[in-house]
């Protein structure tokens, strides 16, 4: 009969819990799917239908109570805002459609590091926006300085896309730190700096803007890994101390009879 009731308790406790993440995950996967189909109908220019899909995004994210299931409000912000930012340029015929392109990406990518727990997408774009960063680092080099502008418009634009997803997975000193870095570049005072002085502070900045690809980069074990480890290790003590206690048993049973005897 307590075998029956523990039963039982397992069943209530773990089902439930187990169903509302299935439904967590299905929910999430489904917004990320649509988001996906955004940037890809607008890869191929069919602008007015990665609008549609865009605009279908907004209805299912209220229907499936997404907002609900977010850790923070600054996601919410960085959804809100890179969303608004889509809808907005995809159809702006005024703008190039590398631009459009851009900005639906962006969006992306954000759907992508709020679902993904491990390797998110925005980190795919370390080629590219590093390579954008060594052109500009280039210039100072050669000391062309009527090139630095447009090198540091690249760099720029390569990070922006990233940048509201960079702010969701790493630690927020980490990214307030680039924050600060691009800042500067962008100042008169950095223009002023002699060559050497302004190498010295790209190769920080370089730095700092690499230790965010790094950070998400670590290779972390997987927390369910982790309780697999835990539950099987507690297993094999538990099975091991029950026959070490079940042979200790046996042998003090076996000196009592022979102290009888």
């Amino acid at each position: 009969m307590r075998r029956i009731v523990m039963f039982w308790m397992v069943i209530i406790f773990l089902f439930p819990a187990a169903a509302y993440a299935t439904h967590h995950e299905d929910s999430w996967q489904r917004l990320d799917k649509i988001s996906d189909e955004a940037l890809q109908l607008a890869k191929n220019k069919r602008f007015q239908e990665a609008k549609e899909v865009l605009d279908y995004f907004s209805n299912e994210f209220l229907k499936l109570n997404a907002r609900d299931r977010l850790h923070s409000m600054d996601e919410l912000r960085a959804i809100t805002v890179t969303h608004e930012k889509a809808v907005k340029t995809v159809t702006a015929s005024t703008l190039p459609a590398e631009a459009r392109i851009d900005q639906v990406a962006q969006f992306r990518l954000v759907i992508d590091a709020i679902r993904s727990d491990y390797q998110p997408l925005w980190t795919e774009m370390e080629q590219a926006v590093m390579g954008a960063f060594q052109q500009m680092e280039a210039t100072v080099k050669k000391g062309d300085n009527t090139q630095f502008p447009t090198a540091l418009a690249k760099f720029l634009h390569e990070y922006e896309i990233i940048e509201p997803s960079v702010k969701i997975d790493v630690a927020p000193e980490r990214a307030k730190k680039v924050d600060e870095d691009i800042a500067n570049l962008q100042t008169e005072q950095f223009r002023a700096l002699p060559q050497a002085k302004q190498i010295e502070v790209l190769a920080q900045t370089k730095a700092d803007v690499e230790a965010l690809f790094a950070e998400v980069k670590k290779d972390e074990a997987d927390p369910s890994l982790w309780w697999v480890m835990i539950s099987t290790g507690g297993i094999i003590v538990a099975t091991l101390t029950y026959v070490g206690f079940r042979k200790y048993r046996g042998e003090k049973q076996k000196t009592r009879a022979q102290e009888k005897e």
